[in-house]
């Protein structure tokens, strides 16, 4: 059947048994335009990002309204927020178009990362994970993918795949060696601090 649509700004957090729709403006106030509309109503590219992830995560559609004013423009704040997430989807949209939910949504052991997946037809499944705050340690713990003998970890925008190593203990299982921040490719992954989707795969996983 069809999806639900919601009340504004619905977002469950954990998987929905249905398909679902995220409704939401660009203006944190109004769905129609406000000539009083202040910078602080209006979500950064953070906050959005990490909208669509656990939208996507979760199984939902993101729907982003944005209002235009009397004349049918579209304010330039609302024309900013845009670009850059389709800047941002250049990169990582790979994570997001044409995905499931995994096994998973949100990583046990980070708080920071949601999980999405898909069925490629080199590697068979493979699961992103989008990690919203990058690592102070420049490495990654996460708690949910279990690797196996021939795991392979790539980030998008990158054209070599990043070293890891199996976790210790029951909480950890997989730890990845972040690269550089300067060479990742684009700038709100560095600026904003917001990783790109990092790709495991591992057609023999326990957990899957």
């Amino acid at each position: 059947g069809d999806f639900f649509t919601c009340t504004d700004r619905y977002n469950p957090g954990v998987l929905q048994n249905h398909k679902w729709e995220n409704a939401m403006t660009v203006d944190k106030i109004s769905w129609g335009h406000r000539r009083n509309i202040k910078l602080e109503d209006v979500p950064t590219i953070q906050e959005l990002i990490k909208t669509l992830a656990e939208t996507v995560s979760c199984g939902g559609n993101l729907l982003m309204n944005v209002g235009p004013d009397s004349s049918g423009m579209i304010p330039v704040i609302f024309q900013e927020r845009m670009k850059q997430m389709g800047i941002w989807l250049e990169v990582n949209g790979e994570a997001i178009y044409s995905s499931k939910p995994w096994t998973y949504q949100n990583d046990t052991l980070n708080g920071d990362v949601w999980y999405t997946s898909k069925v490629d037809e080199k590697h068979g499944e493979v699961v992103y994970a989008t990690v919203l705050e990058w690592p102070e340690s420049n490495s990654l713990d996460l708690g949910c993918p279990i690797p196996g003998e021939h795991t392979k970890v790539e980030m998008l925008g990158l054209s070599t795949e990043l070293k890891w190593r199996k976790g210790k203990g029951v909480s950890t299982g997989i730890i990845v060696d972040l690269p550089d921040k300067s060479k990742v490719t684009g700038q709100w992954a560095l600026g904003y601090q917001v990783c790109s989707f990092g790709k495991f795969r591992e057609p023999y996983w326990l957990i899957i």
